[in-house]
C-alpha cells in the first residue's frame, strides 16, 4: 500500500495554494498506484466538516498559518503517519505573512526528508525572482536586504529536500545558475477541472462580463482596471455597459483594501464585489466572463488563475511583463497583452477582445487544448516519478561544496 502525504494549504481554507493543493490531492487519488492520500493542511476556525472529495482523500488539519511551530508540528504528523512519500506544495508565504514563521516553516521539507521519507517540494515562486520594490517592502531598503538574504537561506535549505521543482523556466535558471542545484527540475503549473467537458461555453453567448480573481493590494491592484472599465462605458457601452465581477480578498500584507475600493464604487452597479471563490463556484464564476482580467504591478511565479481562465475558457488580458511571458511561451497559452502599469493601454485591449469575438474564441479554443494537455494528471505522474527516483536512488546523503550549494547526491555519486 502506497500512502502519499501531501502538505498543502487546502480548502475550506483560503491560505495561497489551497486551490491548487485541492486539485493536486485528487489527480494523486485518481492514480492506481497511490492507494492513500494524506493531506497535512492548514487548520481552520470553525470548520464544520470537510470537504466530501474521495475515499482516497484524508485531510488532518495540522499547522496554523503565522505560528513559528508548523514545521515541527508537520514533523511530528508525518512521523506518526509514516507515509511512503512526501510532497510540499508551497510559496514564499505558505507558513505567514510574517517573516519568522514564514521562514521558520519552510525547514519542513527538509526536517521530513532527513527522516528517510523521499521528500519533494514544488515553489510557486522565490524571492530572487521578486522585485522587493514594487511590494510592499517599497522604500524599506534595509528590510529588502534583510528579506533577500533571507530568500537565499531558505532556498538553499529546500534544495535539502529530495528534489525542488518549479514552474518557470526563469526559476529554474536561478537554482541552477545561482545554487547550482542538481536536484531542481521545471514541472509545469499545469491546469485544473480538464475532466469537464462542458467547459468552454462559447464566448458569444456570454454577457457582457469581464472577471478578475486573485489577492489584491500588493503588486495586485484594481484601481486601474475599474477606471478602464468605467471609461469605456462611459463612452462605448453606454447601452450594454461592461460589468466588472471582482472575485477574491485583501493580501494579508494589505488588509481592508477590498472593503475600501468597495465602498469607494458603491454606487456603480457594474463594479461588483463577489468576494471569496469557494472551490464549487470556480467554474461558473469564470464561465460568465467573455475576458479575464489580469493588471499586476510585478509578477511573482506562474499564476494559478491564468491556468484557471484557460481550463473554463474565458480569453486573458495580461500584461507583457516577466511571468506571463515565461508561462505563456513555456506552456503555449495565449491571450490579449497590454503594456503594463499602462491604464489607456489596458483600456484599448479590453476593448479589442470584446469586439474579436472570433479571435476570442479561437484563444479559448486553444487555451482548453493546452490545459487538457496538461492536466493535473500529468502533473501528478511527473511528481510520483521525481518521488519515486529519489526512493530508488537514495537520494539521502547530503554534500556541501564550495562550488555546489546544498545539493543531495546518490550515495554512489562521484565527481568527475
Amino acid at each position: 500500500m502506497t500512502t502519499l502525504a501531501l502538505i498543502s494549504a487546502f480548502p475550506p481554507a483560503r491560505n495561497s495554494l489551497n486551490e491548487y493543493g485541492y486539485h493536486l490531492a485528487k489527480a494523486f487519488a485518481r492514480r492506481p498506484d497511490i492507494d492513500k492520500v494524506v493531506v497535512i493542511a492548514d487548520r481552520v476556525n470553525g470548520l464544520g466538516s470537510e470537504l466530501d472529495i474521495d475515499p482516497k482523500i484524508e485531510v488532518r488539519r495540522v499547522w496554523t498559518f503565522n505560528s513559528k511551530m508548523a514545521a515541527m508540528e508537520i514533523r511530528r504528523s508525518i512521523k506518526k503517519l509514516a507515509p511512503d512519500l512526501a510532497l510540499f506544495n508551497l510559496q514564499t508565504a505558505s507558513f505567514g505573512d510574517r517573516e519568522v514563521p514564514a521562514a521558520l516553516g519552510l525547514l519542513a521539507p527538509m526536517i521530513v526528508q532527513k527522516t528517510g521519507i523521499p521528500t519533494g517540494v514544488i515553489m510557486h515562486n522565490l524571492i530572487d525572482a521578486v522585485d522587493l520594490s514594487q511590494t510592499n517592502l517599497a522604500g524599506k531598503k534595509l528590510r529588502q536586504k534583510l528579506v533577500g538574504f533571507a530568500g537565499t537561506v531558505v532556498n538553499k535549505v529546500l534544495l535539502k529536500s529530495g528534489y525542488m521543482s518549479v514552474t518557470l523556466d526563469s526559476f529554474l535558471n536561478i537554482l541552477q545558475d545561482k545554487y547550482k542545484a542538481d536536484n531542481a527540475f521545471l514541472v509545469p503549473h499545469g491546469a485544473f477541472n480538464c475532466e469537464d467537458d462542458n467547459a468552454n461555453v462559447s464566448i458569444q453567448l456570454r454577457p457582457n462580463t469581464i472577471v478578475t480573481m486573485g489577492k489584491f493590494g500588493t503588486y495586485k491592484k484594481l484601481d486601474r482596471m475599474i477606471s478602464a472599465v468605467q471609461r469605456l462605458n462611459a463612452d462605448k457601452y453606454r447601452m450594454s455597459p461592461l460589468r466588472l465581477v471582482i472575485g477574491g480578498s485583501d493580501h494579508p500584507a494589505t488588509p481592508g483594501y477590498m472593503t475600501e475600493l468597495k465602498a469607494k464604487f458603491d454606487d456603480d452597479e457594474n463594479i461588483v464585489f463577489h468576494g471569496y471563490v469557494a472551490e464549487d463556484d470556480v467554474p461558473e464564476f469564470f464561465k460568465q466572463g467573455k475576458l479575464a482580467v489580469f493588471d499586476y504591478d510585478s509578477t511573482t511565479g506562474s499564476s494559478g488563475v491564468l491556468h484557471q481562465a484557460a481550463t473554463f475558457g474565458t480569453p486573458p488580458v495580461y500584461p507583457l511583463m516577466g511571468d506571463f511571458i515565461d508561462v505563456t511561451e513555456r506552456e503555449g497559452l495565449q491571450g490579449f497583452h497590454y503594456i503594463p502599469l499602462d491604464e489607456d493601454s489596458l483600456m484599448n485591449t479590453i476593448e479589442k477582445g470584446m469586439d474579436l469575438s472570433n479571435k476570442a474564441q479561437q484563444i479559448a479554443d486553444r487555451n482548453l487544448s493546452v490545459s487538457r494537455g496538461l492536466s493535473m494528471d500529468t502533473i501528478a505522474a511527473m511528481h510520483v516519478g521525481l518521488l519515486e527516483r529519489i526512493a530508488k536512488k537514495r537520494f539521502f546523503v547530503l554534500r556541501d561544496s564550495t562550488k555546489r550549494a546544498l545539493w543531495l547526491r546518490p550515495l554512489n555519486f562521484q565527481v568527475k
